[in-house]
């Protein structure tokens, strides 16, 4: 059977680390690709009720299995684009689509995360001691800011963009909450800043949407900041450290495409410090 397949279920959706497929009544089984460690499901779950406990507008979560030796997620079907796609068919929805982003995002920062997900520091700390392609230098030198930075107590998601927004029916609804941690807002925030305006836009994108996506960068970033400075205050001294930390964390993921980037904007913070 075919990479991503799976046997009596259409895949309906994908992305870097899961396959999405049709599953039973209305919902779908997220299955993570190269993961057969069920913690990584069931902290993605207790995330993604803690959300909705919160107000933040999220699939329902059924529970956990296994399949053919990989964790998955069961939870309500959302059917509708992502807000890039959406983007990409109406641009005139940009405004909007910067409104839902940021208006979730700082939702999900007035929550309490859950004890039992991991630490974002830790988390952040792991990822730059594993990532062999970041010089000792460059790799110090990021440890020893985040040595500085707070630890937090609030859900941070992890990997947010409008990619990881769809809207269905009912509205909006904040998907892929696999790298759930918590911490610092401000290092979340950092982490979406550093997506907004340099990340690499997956293959699987259409070429329209992937040029929009480009295109756009500047000005969504700008309205997407300032709905999520309605909601709650940003303090961006402290989002501009953990800038450079969640650059040295980048690394481990070895997207191509943005190695180069990364590595030279890391040296330059270290030269800017020294």
């Amino acid at each position: 059977m075919p990479e991503g397949e799976l046997a009596g279920h259409a895949r309906v959706g994908e992305g870097r680390e899961a396959d999405v497929f049709a599953w039973d009544q209305g919902t779908v089984l997220r299955l993570l690709r190269r993961s057969s460690d069920p913690r990584r499901v069931e902290r993605e779950a207790a995330a993604m009720r803690a959300a909705a406990d919160g107000g933040v507008d999220v699939p329902s979560v059924y529970g956990t299995t296994m399949v053919e030796g990989r964790a998955g997620l069961i939870m309500d079907r959302v059917d509708g684009p992502d807000l890039i796609a959406l983007m990409g068919r109406r641009p005139w929805s940009v405004p909007r689509v910067a409104r839902i982003v940021g208006r979730a995002q700082a939702r999900m920062h007035d929550v309490v995360a859950p004890d039992d997900l991991p630490g974002l520091r830790e988390l952040v700390r792991a990822k730059i001691d594993a990532a062999a392609e970041l010089p000792a230098e460059l790799a110090a030198f990021a440890l020893e800011k985040l040595d500085a930075l707070p630890d937090g107590d609030r859900l941070c998601h992890g990997d947010f963009h409008p990619g990881n927004v769809l809207l269905g029916r009912n509205g909006p609804a904040v998907i892929d909450w696999t790298d759930a941690t918590r911490g610092d807002p401000a290092a979340d925030l950092a982490r979406t800043r550093l997506l907004l305006r340099q990340g690499a836009v997956p293959e699987h994108m259409p070429a329209l949407i992937r040029g929009l996506h480009a295109f756009g960068r500047g000005a969504f970033f700008r309205l997407y900041l300032r709905a999520y400075a309605r909601e709650r205050p940003i303090d961006d001294e402290l989002v501009d450290r953990w800038v450079i930390v969640r650059v040295a964390d980048r690394v481990m993921e070895g997207i191509d495409a943005e190695q180069p980037v990364l590595l030279d904007q890391l040296e330059r913070f270290a030269n800017e410090s020294a």
